[in-house]
């Protein structure tokens, strides 16, 4: 977390330096930013960013928890308020809003997409360490959900399946990020449905299964 100092600044200078290290961080990733250039694109002196955070890591994290809630990310919900009707499309529905709450700055959603490229030296530090463990449990526990809801497979090992969900999502997300310019709203959202009904159908039990 930020120095206490940090919240010294005033509203106006915090903000322009999340957007720019958000920006950064989309663009290059953790381990190819440089503090420099988002020093220097807030006319702020190279040594500052080491007065308000600890280290890079301390920068980043700060950064991805300041897009995560800008993006109206809960990483906290509780799957067990799923029912067999609901699972999937308020699975959607959380995604696509996700996505849609972006439409104007998509550095937002790129920047928390860098998390996936993280070295795994990266993700040995806290609080990186940390926040993999919690999205991956996220993760899981909603397949977990879906299994107990029986509209999810398990004939299948779960790291298998996670594979799956996670390959299809990265995906579509970085084949919109890439095209973000030419896309209109209801496109990304098109989009964004049609990845969770891939999801759902990759996923899906099996007739032989439901009847067992």
């Amino acid at each position: 977390m930020p120095f206490p100092r940090y919240n010294k600044l005033t509203i106006e200078k915090r903000e322009r330096l999340m957007e720019a290290a958000a920006k950064e961080f989309a663009a290059y990733g953790f381990e190819n930013a440089s503090v420099n250039r988002i020093l220097e694109t807030v006319q702020m002196s190279k040594g500052a960013a080491y007065y308000y955070f600890e280290d890079k890591v301390d920068l980043y994290f700060t950064i991805i928890q300041y897009c995560i809630e800008r993006l109206g990310l809960n990483l906290e919900l509780d799957p067990a308020t799923s029912t067999a009707e609901t699972f999937w499309p308020s699975f959607a529905e959380l995604r696509r809003q996700t996505l849609l709450n972006s439409f104007e700055r998509p550095w937002l959603f790129a920047s928390v997409r860098s998390a996936e490229r993280l070295s795994p030296a990266a993700l040995q530090r806290e609080p990186l360490a940390t926040f993999a463990r919690q999205v991956r449990s996220y993760v899981m526990n909603i397949l977990k959900r879906g299994q107990e809801l029986g509209v999810i497979r398990t004939d299948l090992p779960e790291q298998l399946l996670f594979a799956w969900q996670q390959a299809l999502d990265a995906t579509s997300d970085h084949w919109l990020l890439a095209h973000w310019s030419e896309l209109d709203r209801e496109t990304i959202a098109h989009i964004s449905d049609q990845t969770v009904d891939g999801m759902r159908r990759a996923l899906a039990v099996l007739p032989e299964d439901s009847v067992s």
